[in-house]
């Protein structure tokens, strides 16, 4: 069995894994949605101004003028006030106009202060890596929302005998999208390893940007995720139950708009007066799935809770909402990582925002990532809502 591990490892790094980025790199390059009638005056990525993360780490009035960022003022404003109102001392938030790439707030802050450069990072990914085995499985393994998986144990903990195929009275019954909803580590693990294996994971992988950087005028961190050495290995990948995945809010947000744009990520910009550009990173069967699947953790899963009293918001009630939690222990800050990516649409006008949200908390918080995001969206959508007038 060992040996057999080590062949299918050097298979997967050596043979495979280039192979499947060649195959991904030309699908991109061919796929790449917004054409001429798109797109207008494209800033050829050689000459593109590239800004720094040092000059990012306060985004003054001054600064986003004199840079002509995208961030939207009132928003940074609104998000730095609420942080400090909770006195919360690790915090990225990420808010992205799912249409557009337009970055309208990047806010960080650590025990140092602020600095929203903590944005252009990547940070244990956690659960947030089920939206990528999700894709996979819809795309490449034949599976539905609405498939059923059987598993044993708790849901939120992955031990090697929970991968063992077992039915007896205490097995449980679950569907892909309640799997999904609920953050369920055995159903996921079980997909990525006895349905899926290695192959379709990468390539999701590499089509939803991993291992790039997701802006062209700012330095960012790329996402990464390990190779896995065994099956046990590839069901902590599918799962996200490892510490070793890592995602910057900026691409967590990116692979959100995808769900808005028909599987289609938009790509992310800081600065104003550049073309907007798509990237295919799913089929649009997979992005309607997986946007009903976050629809449904909003109603009946991880944060439900925080968000039950939505349809009777005067202002929620009018958007489409959709969420991933994620949450697992880590060190450098030591604390939990509380992660919140989701959308916010309005059913009128059809505006959404992608947003991307992650909390390093202690014993003492004094609010959670989807709180502060529920906050976030409500402030958002609180503008009158503008209407095109007739001629």
């Amino acid at each position: 069995m060992r040996k057999k591990n080590k062949a299918s490892s050097f298979f997967v790094q050596y043979i495979a894994f280039p192979l499947a980025s060649l195959v991904v790199f030309m699908i991109v390059l061919i796929g790449t949605h917004g054409g001429a009638e798109d797109v207008a005056d494209v800033v050829p990525k050689e000459v593109a101004q590239v800004i720094s993360k040092e000059s990012l780490k306060t985004l003054s009035p001054e600064v986003i003028e004199e840079k002509d960022l995208t961030i939207n003022k009132d928003l940074q404003e609104y998000i730095s006030h609420t942080a400090c109102r909770y006195k919360v001392d690790f915090a990225t938030v990420v808010i992205m106009d799912a249409h557009t790439g337009d970055i309208l707030a990047l806010y960080g802050t650590d025990e140092k202060g602020t600095d929203s450069s903590l944005c252009l990072n990547a940070y244990l990914a956690a659960s947030l890596f089920k939206v990528v085995t999700a894709t996979a499985a819809i795309d490449y393994g034949g599976i539905t929302g609405d498939s059923v998986f059987t598993y044993n144990g708790r849901a939120h903990t992955l031990y090697k005998e929970q991968l063992v195929s077992k039915k007896n009275r205490w097995t449980r019954k679950v569907t892909l999208k309640k799997a999904f909803a609920s953050s369920n580590n055995v159903v996921f693990a079980k997909i990525g390893s006895q349905h899926l294996g290695e192959g379709p994971l990468l390539l999701a992988v590499l089509k939803m940007g991993f291992w790039k950087s997701p802006l062209d005028d700012c330095e960012c961190t790329p996402s990464t995720i390990f190779m896995p050495e065994s099956e046990y290995n590839l069901a902590e990948l599918a799962s996200g139950f490892n510490r070793r995945t890592r995602i910057s809010p900026v691409h967590a947000a990116q692979i959100v708009s995808a769900m808005i744009n028909e599987g289609a990520m938009v790509t992310p910009r800081i600065t104003n007066n550049r073309s907007t550009e798509y990237i295919n990173a799913m089929s649009t069967d997979a992005a309607k799935e997986i946007k009903c699947m976050m629809a449904q953790t909003i109603r009946s899963g991880t944060v439900s809770k925080t968000f039950r009293s939505s349809r009777r918001d005067r202002v929620l009630k009018h958007l489409c909402l959709g969420a991933k939690s994620g949450s697992i222990n880590g060190n450098d800050p030591e604390g939990r990582r509380n992660w919140f990516v989701g959308f916010a649409q309005h059913r009128s006008t059809g505006e959404a925002i992608a947003v991307a949200c992650l909390i390093i908390r202690d014993d003492y918080y004094r609010i959670e990532a989807d709180t502060l995001a529920k906050k976030i969206i409500r402030h958002y959508f609180s503008k009158p809502v503008e209407v095109a007038s007739k001629s």
